[in-house]
């Protein structure tokens, strides 16, 4: 299975790829995630458009989401992989599933206006 997100990617998978293959897949995982992020900011910018308030509450929940990760990131070097190995996904799910509320709040409102 293959967890992903904006701030760092980890691929998980039960082999042990090459040291260069493997660095390789990690840099191809980081431009799609920042590419991913990258969207996300976009489409959380867009929303403030459309809604004022939608946005302030998005917004909201990104700077938490920005502050619990960035402190993560702190001290994701200074833990052992077996913990970043568990941890690393519960930080990925949390933006993936905030940028998919975002995108589906975003949709629901230009598809009101299209009406």
């Amino acid at each position: 299975m293959r967890y992903e997100a904006a701030p760092a990617p980890l691929s998980v998978s039960s082999q042990q790829a090459p040291a260069s293959s493997q660095a390789a897949q990690d840099e191809a995982d980081t431009n799609l995630n920042q590419s991913r992020a990258e969207q996300c900011r976009k489409e959380l910018d867009v929303l403030k458009i459309y809604s004022k308030a939608s946005y302030d509450k998005y917004e909201a929940q990104y700077q938490a989401i920005a502050a619990k990760t960035a402190k993560y990131m702190e001290i994701k070097d200074s833990i052992g992989a077996d913990l970043n190995y568990m941890v690393m996904p519960a930080y990925q799910f949390q933006i993936r599933e905030f940028c998919f509320r975002v995108k589906t709040r975003l949709s629901e409102l230009v598809l009101r206006q299209a009406k």
